[in-house]
């Protein structure tokens, strides 16, 4: 199971919150019957998302900072109803248009290039993503029967008035192809917990909408239970965003250095340390181009991860670091050996071959006669464990590296134990 399908299952299993206490409402009045906790409790999700929100800027992704700030305003809405009346015949059809508007505007904004908060392009993204909102409220109050067609697909009936619209579903159908294909590794997790809270907020508006102007005390408690559990998990979704930022390497997707050396400080008792290093990088990447190196390193970085998970690390360049904790030295070079046989079998795909010598019209003629070559990829290994001679990661990773200088002398592609 991938890293992303994992926090996705928990995310909705988080979400399952709301519908806890919905269905067992007796459990509600209890919790709130204490007036310290019935005053300050509503005041969460304004603190999270506000949180989110300057996180978001933090990290420089405007368009998580616009989804908060559109979830707080929504919020804020389902809190005091009787402040935002923005068509002629009420709420009802207000949180209606919302479960229509809200997918769509998400879809705009993350589908349009990040930019800078205060920029033209930051403006136009919040303006067009309130262009679904402002559409749907026009086409209510001057075309009402296009509009019913528009939003449930048949005639008027009461039952319409408390339900989701069937476009709604359909809008959180395109924002899920989003989050399924758009390709932006730092905003894939953000993307993922944002399509899980779905869950609890249409929740939340189907809640709304049974419940008509009604203001009794479950419904708000619903309402407050069901955002604060969307604002944990995009909470979380960004922390794991800092995290990732700090101790992943951008090129590779795996442990950084920095995570090697605090998880080093935190080994004790016997462990083993293997050093990776590509066969001939740089004469690959001298004829095939600085591209198709990062490309090579990726593969290899993959490849790792999938035989030996998160003991992997980049060390630097084209050097991987394995940790092998409470493991001898022959258990590692087994793994290792295991490993880097699986390494030989494959294959790497080239894009485009450099080539030098020519003028920029025959060098791009000339790349394209590489793309779609296939050529193998090795490394070599070198592996050490602690002793009590030699007890620290330092010591252990000087001994490692010995051995790895002594796998690239007798011919490469091969593990040595030192």
């Amino acid at each position: 199971m991938s890293e992303k399908a994992k926090w996705a299952g928990i995310y909705l299993l988080v979400c399952s919150i709301p519908f806890f206490f919905y269905f067992l409402p007796p459990l509600s009045p209890d919790i709130i019957s204490h007036k310290a906790v019935a005053n300050s409790i509503f005041l969460v999700p304004y603190a999270g998302l506000i949180l989110i929100a300057f996180l978001g800027w933090q990290v420089n992704q405007t368009r998580i900072f616009w989804t908060a700030l559109l979830l707080l305003a929504f919020y804020f809405y389902l809190r005091s109803p009787g402040l935002f009346i923005i068509t002629e015949t009420g709420r009802i059809e207000t949180l209606q248009i919302v479960s229509v508007a809200f997918p769509f505007a998400l879809c705009v904004i993350f589908l349009l290039k990040e930019s800078r908060l205060w920029s033209d392009l930051s403006l136009a993204r919040f303006l067009l993503s309130l262009s679904p909102l402002l559409l749907l409220i026009c086409l209510l109050s001057w075309a009402p029967d296009p509009y019913q067609k528009l939003m449930f697909w048949e005639a008027p009936s009461p039952v319409q008035a408390a339900s989701i619209p069937k476009l709604a579903w359909v809008a959180t159908g395109l924002f899920l192809l989003v989050v399924i294909y758009l390709y932006d590794p730092k905003v894939k997790n953000f993307l993922v917990a944002l399509m899980a809270t779905f869950v609890p907020l249409l929740f939340c508006i189907q809640v709304s909408l049974l419940s008509g102007v009604s203001s009794k005390l479950p419904t708000s408690f619903h309402i407050v239970v069901a955002f604060t559990t969307m604002t944990l998990i995009l909470l979380h979704a960004l922390l794991r965003m800092y995290w990732q930022k700090v101790y992943l390497d951008p090129l590779t997707a795996v442990s950084n250095r920095q995570a090697m050396d605090e998880r080093l400080h935190t080994l004790n008792g016997e462990f083993a340390l293997a050093m990776v290093d590509i066969d001939h990088f740089k004469k690959f990447n001298d004829t095939y181009g600085h591209a198709e190196g990062d490309n090579v390193l990726r593969m290899v970085a993959q490849h790792l991860a999938e035989n030996l998970g998160d003991r992997v690390y980049r060390y630097g360049g084209e050097e991987f670091c394995v940790v092998f904790e409470k493991a001898t030295t022959e258990t590692a070079k087994e793994m290792m050996e295991k490993t880097r046989a699986a390494m030989e079998k494959r294959k790497f795909t080239l894009r485009g071959q450099r080539k030098t010598g020519y003028s920029a019209a025959k060098l791009l003629s000339r790349r394209s006669e590489g793309r779609g070559k296939k050529v193998h990829i090795t490394f070599s290994v070198g592996v050490a464990s602690s002793s009590k001679i030699h007890r620290t990661p330092e010591e252990v990773i000087k001994r490692a590296d010995h051995a790895l200088y002594e796998a690239k002398e007798k011919g490469r592609n091969r593990v040595i134990s030192d």
